[in-house]
C-alpha cells in the first residue's frame, strides 16, 4: 500500500472512530488521567514540563495529551493538527467542556501549515507509528521549530514491546476462550464470547482498517538516528510499560472478546488498578532492564 492510500485510510479510520475513540481508548479528562500524562511527558524530558508561549500537538486526536496537560496546569492555550477532522470536532468539544483554549487546523504532519520557526516546542502522542514518511515529518517538525525548542513524542511502540504484546494477545484469547468452555464466569455471569453479528460488518471493516494504519513499530536508537538526519541537534529516548502494557494488553482483549454485560464496572476499577499497579513495578524494573524492552517509547528531539 503506498503512502496516499495509508494516510486515506488513517482518514477513514479515525473519522470513522473519532466518536467512540475516547472510550474504546479509556480515555479520561480529570486530575488523575492528567498526572498520569503529565508524568510521561517529563519522563521524555528528564525534567518539569517547561513553560512556553507557544505549543504544537501533532496528531492531537480528541486532545488526549494537550488537554490533559492543561488539566495539569503546564500549558493555557495549545495549538493542534490532526488528519482526521472528525477527531478535530471531538477535540474542540472535550476542550470548550474544560475551558482549554485550543487552536485546531486539520493537516498532514508530513506538510504542516505553520510558519517557520513558530512553536516553542512541539507534543505528540501515538502519531509517529501511523505516518508514511518519517523523514519528511521529522524535517517539518524541525522547522515550524524555534532555534532551541523541544519536541517530545510519546506512546510509539517498540519492536520488542510489540512482540510482548502480541505473546500477551495470544495468551489471553487462549485463556478466556479456555475459560469460556469450562463455565467460567466474569460479572457474576457466565462467560459469552462474542458473536459476529450481520450488524458488526462496518466494525469488523475498522478493525481490519486499524491493522492498515499502524504501520510502524520501532527500533528507538535506529529512530534517533533518522531525527538527527533530519537536523535535530539532541535526539534521545525514554520508555516504559513493561509489565503493566503486558497485562493491559491482556484485559484488553479479554474486555473484545466477552459480550459487553460479562464487563462490568468493578471489572473495570479492577482492572485499571491493576495495571496501576504493574507501572508502579514497571519504575523498578526500568532501573535493571534493557530501555528497549519496554512497549512504549517516549522520543527527546531538540533544535
Amino acid at each position: 500500500m503506498d503512502s496516499m492510500d495509508v494516510k486515506k485510510a488513517n482518514l477513514v479510520f479515525h473519522d470513522e472512530t473519532s466518536r467512540e475513540y475516547d472510550k474504546k481508548w479509556a480515555i479520561r479528562f480529570d486530575e488523575d488521567m492528567a498526572r498520569f500524562v503529565l508524568d510521561k511527558f517529563e519522563l521524555g524530558l528528564r525534567g518539569p514540563f517547561p513553560r512556553v508561549e507557544r505549543i504544537l500537538e501533532i496528531g492531537c486526536g480528541t486532545g488526549y495529551a494537550m488537554l490533559n496537560l492543561g488539566i495539569a496546569g503546564v500549558l493555557e492555550e495549545c495549538w493542534g493538527c490532526d488528519i482526521s477532522q472528525g477527531m478535530l470536532d471531538v477535540c474542540k468539544e472535550n476542550a470548550e467542556k474544560l475551558g482549554i483554549k485550543v487552536h485546531l487546523q486539520q493537516a498532514d504532519v508530513e506538510d504542516l501549515p505553520y510558519e517557520d520557526s513558530y512553536f516553542d516546542m512541539v507534543i505528540g502522542h501515538a502519531i509517529l507509528h501511523h505516518l508514511p514518511d518519517l523523514d519528511a515529518s521529522f524535517r517539518e517538525i524541525h522547522r515550524v521549530l524555534k532555534p532551541g525548542g523541544k519536541c517530545v513524542v510519546a506512546g510509539e511502540p517498540t519492536v520488542n514491546g510489540h512482540r510482548f504484546a502480541r505473546v500477551a494477545k495470544s495468551l489471553a484469547q487462549w485463556g478466556i476462550r479456555t475459560y469460556a468452555r469450562l463455565g467460567g464466569r466474569l460479572g457474576k455471569r457466565p462467560v459469552r464470547l462474542r458473536e459476529y453479528r450481520a450488524e458488526d460488518e462496518g466494525s469488523h471493516e475498522l478493525q481490519e482498517l486499524e491493522h492498515v494504519v499502524d504501520i510502524h513499530t520501532f527500533d528507538p536508537a535506529e529512530l534517533c538516528r533518522r531525527a538527527r538526519r533530519a537536523g535535530f541537534r539532541v535526539a534521545r529516548y525514554e520508555s516504559e510499560e513493561l509489565l503493566s502494557s503486558f497485562v493491559g494488553w491482556m484485559i484488553r482483549t479479554v474486555e473484545t472478546s466477552v459480550e459487553e454485560d460479562n464487563i462490568t464496572d468493578r471489572w473495570r476499577w479492577g482492572a485499571y488498578n491493576t495495571y496501576k499497579r504493574c507501572r508502579a513495578l514497571d519504575r523498578y524494573l526500568y532501573r535493571v532492564l534493557p530501555h528497549s524492552w519496554f512497549y512504549n517509547m517516549i522520543l527527546y528531539l531538540e533544535k
